[in-house]
């Protein structure tokens, strides 16, 4: 009962909170000026993530104590968590040098990893690959770490640089809580990834209510930065118990082809890969003249079939994999071609 009891209540916790909060930020720091590369023409609040992911937090803290299901992985899941909505709210107020935030999204990431070194170590051994490559126990171990490690700071940041267009996060928040809410009640993921969904679900559909176009406030680094670190959890927990990996990849592709694909461009180009940029397809396209609502409700579509790929690539998954791949690319080009006319 009290996987859905809490999250109706926190529903109507964070939208009366966020209400309250867009009076209280429009008199401080935590406004988004426009500037030349900004696509929002008002200034506008930003840090809701303040009260999304504390709320997210101890939702979940909640609903994990009465069922008695807490473990040392979700201690350390929630500590990382705060620490870096902490970091990058200070971030959010003040500027934080890149190199700072970056070493704290490595600890986080790090000591989670760490936290689950036994199921690595476990993966790493039963990896084809390295069976036929015969590197050594200890080698494998380190190769698979790396791997992630370098996969989660990428999930982190690039859920930063896709937090830029009015309701883009929260539409892709909401639909990786489907997938995985699919996967836990088809016993792929534990019962606490089905509260941990309907929870993060709970904060974004209140959260769109003042996110969508035209945007009253913005997530901020605060809420895009730990969000990106629950999705990298989400994801990399599924690889290491055995899970299917493929459904989460695929509802999360618009994500990582979009901001992949501008992070390989800036790097062929020479650019700065850390300086703040609007390179990406969905910003071109708002510069070109398509409104937040109009591209926003492509993307939605979108979305829906890649959460339909998702579904069926639990029996499916490489031919799924590959339509979502061939669908999201087709999107970013007619984005392109959009822009060029």
């Amino acid at each position: 009962m009290s996987v859905f009891f809490i999250p109706l209540i926190l529903y109507f916790f964070c939208a009366f909170s966020l209400k309250k909060i867009i009076v209280l930020f429009r008199k401080t720091s935590l406004i988004d000026k426009p500037t030349e590369r900004s696509n929002h023409r008002v200034p506008t609040p930003t840090g809701a993530g303040i009260i999304i992911i504390p709320s997210i937090i101890f939702s979940s803290i909640l609903v994990f104590l009465v069922n008695e299901i807490i473990t040392t992985q979700w201690l350390v899941f929630f500590i990382s968590c705060s620490t870096l909505m902490i970091v990058s709210f200070i971030d959010d107020l003040k500027g934080l040098p890149s190199t700072i935030r970056l070493m704290i999204h490595f600890f986080c990431v790090g000591l989670s990893l760490f936290s689950f070194k036994d199921e690595i170590f476990i993966y790493s051994q039963n990896f084809e690959l390295f069976k036929i490559l015969a590197l050594g126990p200890t080698i494998d171990f380190y190769i698979i770490t790396f791997l992630l490690i370098f996969f989660w700071l990428w999930v982190i940041n690039l859920f930063n640089f896709m937090d830029g267009m009015d309701g883009i996060t929260s539409v892709q928040v909401i639909f990786l809580t489907f997938v995985t809410n699919i996967l836990s009640l088809l016993g792929y993921l534990s019962e606490n990834f089905q509260s941990l969904s309907i929870i993060i679900l709970a904060a974004f559909l209140a959260f769109y209510n003042f996110n969508k176009p035209t945007a009253k406030i913005f997530l901020g680094d605060v809420g895009s930065i730990p969000m990106g670190y629950i999705a990298g959890f989400i994801i990399i927990t599924s690889l290491l118990q055995g899970g299917p990996i493929v459904p989460l990849l695929i509802i999360t592709m618009y994500h990582l082809m979009d901001a992949s694909i501008t992070l390989i461009n800036r790097i062929i180009k020479r650019r700065n890969v850390f300086e703040a940029h609007s390179d990406h397809f969905f910003q071109k396209a708002l510069r070109s003249g398509q409104t937040h609502r109009q591209l926003l409700n492509k993307i939605i579509v979108l979305f829906f079939f890649l959460l339909l790929l998702s579904t069926i690539s639990i029996k499916y998954p490489l031919s799924c994999l590959f339509l979502a791949i061939l669908l999201s690319f087709g999107f970013l080009v007619l984005l392109h071609f959009q822009v060029k006319k």
